[in-house]
């Protein structure tokens, strides 16, 4: 139970937080189907797709596979992929019609609805929190009320998951300017360093950071998430709510494409890498051809247990909101000041479409991907 002082706290630390769970959320995909970076969008069958990340990288797959496999095409649409950086910058492009899909975290959704934008979620994407503790396999430490007394690794004092940190420790009933020390110690081999001499009790960040942190070392760490944010997704594909009603079979056609990627994706990511390696040549970082794919790889495992919650569904039902986590996300962005007015659920999301994206044969697109075939 919140004393006076944690609950002042919690106002000082969480309007940050909603950010911090997706800022990593997504990596950025390369050109368009002919190579170029920028085109125009709009004509109901060429859709300029926004991505809320500046370059590539193996968390976002489903882009270079739905290319090259022909899925898009399939649909009839041609899609030029612009590299926004931000999800900020996306919604804003969206709002001026320079694009007609992208990314974006729910945060940002909500504040532009707020502010009167007809921006809409459409497919959820990654349906978990990204954003996790991560500590030494013996560590005693088990969840945020565990860390009364102890020293906690942050990317940056002022980074997003510090924040988070700070909101779980709150959560707990523990004060985090008293009970909890926040340290800076980077991202990578530093910040492993950091728990290893135990100058850090535990460590935050996002799931595609502790990935690349512990690739090349071989370390292992063990991870929880905060508590009360595990069913706050981390990102979606979003359109102007006005386009998707003047263009359903595109956007149905667009998720069922980015629908059958991810299939592919989880029945053979190596070949994913590949094809984002030879879309996209920027994406491949690394001293080598194995250590880039390893690096890829371990970015793209990280991610698949936030875009499935862990487990693939007992059903195939690619891109549906439950209603109940949208409501969360709604009232989370309202207690904690990031918007101002109530929101009405159904005007930020829709199912529409989900029976087309899962209008499909999931087994063609796994003895694809077994052979490594392509149309």
């Amino acid at each position: 139970m919140s004393t006076p002082r944690t609950s002042g706290t919690r106002f000082r630390v969480i309007s940050a937080v909603l950010t911090c769970l997706l800022l990593s959320v997504l990596p950025a995909c390369g050109d368009g189907g002919d190579g170029s970076s920028t085109a125009a969008g709009g004509d109901g069958k060429t859709v300029t797709f926004g991505v809320s990340a500046p370059a590539p990288g193996g968390n976002m797959l489903q882009l270079a596979i739905a290319q090259a496999q022909g899925y898009f095409k399939a649909e009839g649409i041609t899609v030029k992929p612009v590299f926004l950086g931000t999800s900020g910058r996306v919604v804003q492009a969206l709002a001026s019609g320079k694009v007609q899909i992208g990314t974006s975290t729910p945060d940002v959704v909500l504040q532009a609805a707020d502010k009167g934008q007809d921006v809409k979620m459409s497919y959820n994407w990654t349906t978990k929190n990204v954003t996790q503790f991560g500590v030494l396999p013996g560590s005693s430490i088990r969840s945020a009320a565990d860390l009364k007394g102890r020293t906690v690794g942050v990317q940056d004092l002022s980074a997003g998951p510090a924040q988070l940190a700070k909101a779980a420790v709150v959560n707990a009933g523990l004060d985090p300017d008293d009970d909890v020390k926040f340290v800076a110690v980077g991202t990578g081999a530093p910040a492993l360093d950091a728990l290893k001499r135990h100058r850090a009790d535990a460590l935050i960040t996002y799931d595609t950071l502790f990935a690349a942190m512990t690739a090349g070392s071989g370390e292992k760490l063990r991870f929880f998430q905060p508590d009360g944010v595990e069913d706050l997704f981390s990102s979606s594909l979003v359109a102007s709510a006005g386009w998707l009603k003047d263009n359903p079979d595109v956007a149905g056609g667009f998720g069922r494409a980015w629908a059958k990627a991810s299939v592919y994706a989880d029945a053979n990511p190596e070949a994913g890498v590949r094809m984002m390696f030879a879309k996209y040549p920027n994406s491949k970082v690394g001293s080598s051809e194995k250590a880039a794919t390893k690096a890829a790889l371990g970015q793209f495992e990280a991610r698949e247990k936030s875009l499935k919650g862990g487990t693939p569904p007992a059903r195939d039902r690619w891109g549906a909101y439950p209603k109940s986590a949208v409501e969360h996300w709604i009232t989370y962005a309202k207690d904690y000041k990031l918007i101002e007015n109530g929101i009405e659920p159904g005007s930020v999301y829709t199912n529409e479409f989900v029976g087309k994206y899962n209008d499909f044969d999931t087994g063609k697109i796994k003895k694809s991907a077994a052979s490594g075939a392509t149309p």
